[in-house]
Parts: structure tokens; sequence; C-alpha cells
């Protein structure tokens, strides 16, 4: 008890010194002076925890979640700043209120081997397994055996939720008989007849570097449909292996660019507020999860229909009154999906790429050489590059073909400069960061003033509709 009372006055104290460690600070203390805090705290929720892992998606997937039980009536807490270690999950749960009945978590894969036995949750949500902070895991292989790792400590009667679309991952945990989901495409070609919203990206899709060897034998494998990177619908003509159809299965009817996306799934129309598809795969693996607990598909649908974007994912800024769209990219696989949803919105005027090594991103940035920024490139629109790395940025886009503008490591003078580069009126920057020159931009952002969260990143641009 007195290492709680301590840990909350150290988290009250660090935010009142603006430190920025408010969401850490306490679980630090928790986990050298009260060990068992977690384990302890945890079991007396009464709904209990859902946790969320993977590569990809961790944060908005949470974010997710907890809209649709909240909606549905849940007092439910998380790690909402993102703090996905265990001092970011033992501070969460000492900051709850008494009141909370439910958790959601994110947890970095690393993690999460030693805090399942800790929370016990009654649901494991696994996202996707890409290469990504290679100086940490190595090949996603790694992660997969982890995330399994984690799965076996599972309370007997907890679920799994996973996305069947990666191969590596749903191998991994196929003997679980875990609930699955996926994404469709559009049966069209996209290249031969588009539609808003679609590029033809999917057609010509890169695996960003992703392995396409069969799980279980490693020949190579054989898509018959892909949505990115390596997800898809997969078979090995060596051994037989094959992709599971999935339980929820997503079915993209058509996309608006950044800020909306049209899909189906078992009978039910959904219009997210939101673009690209890994955030169809963010959704379909919210309502997977929370049917596992009971939410009517109706229910959830919509909720996500209502959903805001969690912060520096899809977020709409605001600098000197024009628009800026701010969206995280941190590995060859993620970095893929912004790049397609910023091609398919033709109000994307300049682009902004802000790469950096710290800790939370990953040292290792050779990842940006298997991203598609040819892609991005092709668009014919200015970009500049930006962040701790940003020299480094410019030499990747040089070899994808572009002519970058100077380097700015500083994030407003590289926003601004894309501002005045661009040659579209009224005109919208993208901003494509890694973790840490994300957080970049939101502190210069709060430090100069000069922009503000909209509720739309499209306020003042016309008509664009929100979904």
């Amino acid at each position: 008890m007195i290492a709680e009372a301590v840990a909350r006055v150290a988290g009250k104290l660090s935010r009142l010194a603006g430190a920025g460690a408010g969401s850490s600070l306490p679980g630090v203390i928790l986990e050298r002076f009260a060990p068992n805090f977690v384990a302890r705290r945890a079991s007396l929720l009464p709904d209990g925890c859902m946790v969320v892992s993977g590569t990809n998606g961790k944060t908005t997937t949470a974010s997710m979640i907890r809209a649709i039980l909240a909606e549905s009536g849940v007092t439910v807490i998380g790690n909402t700043t993102g703090a996905n270690l265990y001092r970011g999950v033992a501070t969460s749960l000492l900051e709850a209120p008494r009141s909370a009945r439910m958790a959601v978590f994110e947890v970095d894969e690393g993690a999460l081997p030693g805090l399942v036995p800790m929370l016990r949750p009654r649901v494991l949500v696994l996202t996707n397994v890409f290469r990504d902070q290679l100086d940490r895991f190595g090949e996603p292989e790694r992660v997969a055996s982890l995330l399994r790792r984690a799965a076996d400590l599972l309370p007997s009667d907890a679920k799994v939720v996973a996305n069947a679309d990666d191969p590596h991952l749903w191998h991994a945990v196929a003997d679980l008989r875990p609930i699955g989901y996926g994404v469709m495409m559009p049966t069209r070609d996209p290249a031969a007849n588009p539609e808003p919203g679609f590029t033809g990206r999917s057609a010509r899709a890169t695996t960003e570097g992703e392995p396409e060897a069969c799980p279980s034998c490693g020949s190579q494998l054989t898509f018959s449909s892909r949505t990115l990177a390596n997800l898809g619908r997969a078979r090995c003509d060596h051994c037989g292996w094959h992709s599971a159809q999935p339980d929820y299965e997503a079915r993209i009817e058509s996309g608006a660019g950044l800020d909306s996306l049209a899909f189906e799934i078992r009978g039910t129309q959904v219009k997210l507020p939101m673009g690209g598809i890994h955030n169809a795969y963010n959704a379909v693996a919210a309502i997977a999860a929370s049917g596992a607990v009971g939410v009517p598909l109706h229910a959830a649908v919509a909720a996500l229909e209502r959903f805001e974007p969690r912060f520096g994912r899809s977020e709409g800024l605001q600098l000197d009154g024009k628009p800026v769209w701010l969206a995280l990219i941190k590995n060859p696989a993620g970095a893929g999906a912004v790049i397609q949803e910023v091609a398919s919105d033709p109000r994307v005027g300049a682009a902004v790429i802000s790469i950096s090594d710290q800790t939370a991103d990953g040292r290792d940035i050779s990842w940006i050489w298997d991203a598609d920024f040819e892609r991005l490139v092709e668009l014919g629109i200015p970009l500049v590059p930006s962040g701790r790395r940003a020299y480094d940025t410019a030499v990747r886009l040089k070899y994808a073909g572009a002519e970058p503008e100077s380097p700015h490591p500083d994030p407003m003078t590289a926003i601004r400069t894309a501002q005045a580069r661009c040659r579209k009126d009224p005109c919208v920057v993208a901003v494509l960061a890694t973790y840490t020159a994300m957080l970049d931009v939101r502190r210069a952002f709060a430090r100069a003033r000069a922009g503000r969260v909209v509720d739309s990143p499209w306020a003042g641009v016309g008509a664009c509709p929100r979904i």
C-alpha cells in the first residue's frame, strides 16, 4: 500500500512538472517495490481483461475495443497513452476507478509472455507479425514464437482472436482453435477499373520485404488474393498448407482516401470514419474481440462508425489554418499501408516523411529501404525529409526517384516547407512519422500554439464528407 501511495504521488508530480513520464513512472515504482500489484489489481476487475498484441495495429485496435465496450455500457480502462510495457499497464491499473469493470490493454510483443500470467486475460487479440525493430526482434518468426508462448500461458477458458490472413501468425496458433478474422478486397481488378479510394496498389502489391515462405515447410507460397504486404489468402503447392477461412471477414466495398472506408461484414454495412486497409483489419479485429465477450455485431458497428482515431494515427491537425494529416509508420508493412492510403486521396498535395531512431522507434532504420516510397514518389508531390534521420531519409527518397526538398529535422519547419511547396489549393499535408518523430510533431504543435486537434482533418478543405 505504501508503494501504491508513493507511485500515485510520483505520477501527479511528474505530470505537473510536464516531464511526460506520468504514464510510466508510477509503474516503474510498482515494478520495483510491489511486483504483485498488476496481478492483484487485475483480479479485482469483475469482467476481467482483454489484451491486444502483435506488430502493427495494437493501439488502434485496443482503442476500438474500448470504444465498443464503453458504448455497450461497460466501464472500461486501458493504457490509452500507448505505454505498453509492464509499467504502462501497472500505471493504468493504479489510476483505474473502483467502478471499472474491465480492462483492455495493448501489450508489447516482448512483454506479452510476462504479463499474460499476471493479467489472465479472457481474450487475447493477435494482430500480425511483420519485420519491426530489427535490433529487438530480428525476424517475424521470433515474434510469432513470442505470441505463441504467451498464448500457451492463457487461462484454460480464454479465447484467442487472430489474423487469419497472416500465414506465420495463424500457423503459430492454429491448434488453439482461434477466432479468425480477415479482409477481402474487391474482386474487380482495381488497376483496370479503378474506384475512388483504390489505386491499383493491391493488384501490384509488393511484400515490403516480408517473408512469403510456407510456415509449415518453407516452400514458396502462392497467393490467390493479397491485401497488404504478405497478408492475404495463400496456399503451399508443396505441402498443402493453406490459409483458413476467417470467422469474421470484412469485404471492402469502397474507400475515399484518408477519412473513410466502407466494408461489409456478416451482411452488415460498416462506414468507418478513417481510411486504409490496415484500419479495416483493426476494425474487424475489434468486432471479433467484442463478439467474443458477447457484444452484438450491430452494437459494435454503431460504435465504430463514431470512433475517433487515437493520437498520431490518422489524426487531423491544423497549422496556420491549413489541414495537416498525421500518421504513424514504423516498418515496411505499415509504411506501405499508409502510403497506399495517401496515394488514394487526391486532396494530399505534399508529404513530410519524418524518420527517427530513438529506442521506441528501433535504432535500426534499414527498414526504410524495403518500404514502398516509390509509390509516394509516383504521386509527383513535394516530399520533405524530416526527423532525427532526415538526411538518411533524403537519400532513400533520391534512390526512389524523387528530388526531395532539403532535409529539415525540425518538424514545424518541415511542415511549413511542405505547405509552401504545395501546388494545390487548398492543400493537405500528410506527415508520415515514426513513433518518436510523431511525438515530436505533436509537441511542436503544442509549443507553437499554432496547431489544434480538430473534429475532422478536412475542416475548411471543402466538400469532404465525414462518413
